[in-house]
């Protein structure tokens, strides 16, 4: 898949969350981008295309998807609800102690949507002049995107 204007500043965002790691990937392999794209994408148009519009929120269903990538890689997760449709979720990786720790967020919900003033469907993700269109594509699932990425080269290795 070619790189995109919209691409660029996933990179862009991947880039500066990873700025806080930096001492600990120092250490690691440098981190090939052109590697990850289709991963990054991969995640990035799944996200938009679950519809957590608020109101009524579904935030959920995009919890649900996070839930699986995280255990996936090993992360334990948790999730925080007032409302069963509007789920929190916590991902936390342990470190040992010697560095503060830090946090990663974005927020799931995306604004409603009046579907006849989009060119096209607002959770398609589709692939128009060189972006995703989608609601939530630039706020705020872009960075979900982000975060997920980013727990691959932070996470710490597994206990032998």
């Amino acid at each position: 898949m070619a790189h995109s204007r919209h691409f660029a500043a996933l990179v862009a965002a991947l880039s500066i969350a990873i700025a806080p790691f930096a001492s600990a990937l120092a250490q690691a392999p440098a981190v090939d981008w052109k590697k990850q794209e289709t991963e990054i994408l991969k995640h990035h148009r799944s996200l938009v295309q679950i519809d957590s519009s608020s109101p009524p929120g579904n935030e959920t269903k995009v919890d649900d998807y996070l839930k699986r990538v995280f255990e996936a890689e090993g992360i334990p997760v948790k999730t925080f609800a007032l409302d069963p449709k509007r789920g929190n979720l916590v991902a936390r990786i342990k470190g040992s102690g010697k560095k503060r720790p830090i946090l990663l967020m974005a927020h799931t919900d995306v604004v409603g949507v009046q579907r006849e003033k989009w060119p096209v469907d607002p959770f398609g993700a589709v692939v128009k002049d060189g972006y995703i269109w989608g609601r939530g594509s630039r706020d705020d699932k872009d960075k979900l995107a982000a975060n997920l990425i980013v727990t691959q080269f932070v996470k710490p290795p597994a206990a032998a």
